[in-house]
């Protein structure tokens, strides 16, 4: 009885070595995959970067030629010429409609 008491607790001892050599392995592991992880997070994250940034690019392309249209639809040169196209008569001397600024008689 003495000898399988002895034995149970040497199978044990022998457990308990194998699940902290089991342990560190893992922990090992962990320890050489969570780099690996941790890049390829950061290489997704540039690439929604970029790719958002370029967005923004065009955005914002888009933004000034608005602009620059807005612009040229406004400037004097393209309204004389609309004026002239449709016979508003811009460079037209203009006529009084009412009298201001005269006493009454």
């Amino acid at each position: 009885m003495i000898d399988d008491v002895q034995n149970v607790s040497v199978k044990s001892g022998n457990h308990g070595f194998i699940g902290i050599v089991v342990l560190l392995i893992l922990m090992g592991l962990m320890v050489c995959m969570v780099p690996v992880y941790m890049q390829n997070r950061i290489n997704h994250l540039y690439g929604n970067f970029y790719s958002l940034r370029e967005k923004v690019n065009l955005l914002n392309r888009e933004i000034l030629l608005q602009e620059f249209e807005i612009n040229k639809l406004t400037s004097l040169e393209y309204l004389a010429g609309f004026a002239e196209h449709a016979g508003l008569g811009l460079y037209d001397v203009p006529v009084k409609v009412m009298v201001s600024g005269v006493p009454n008689e």
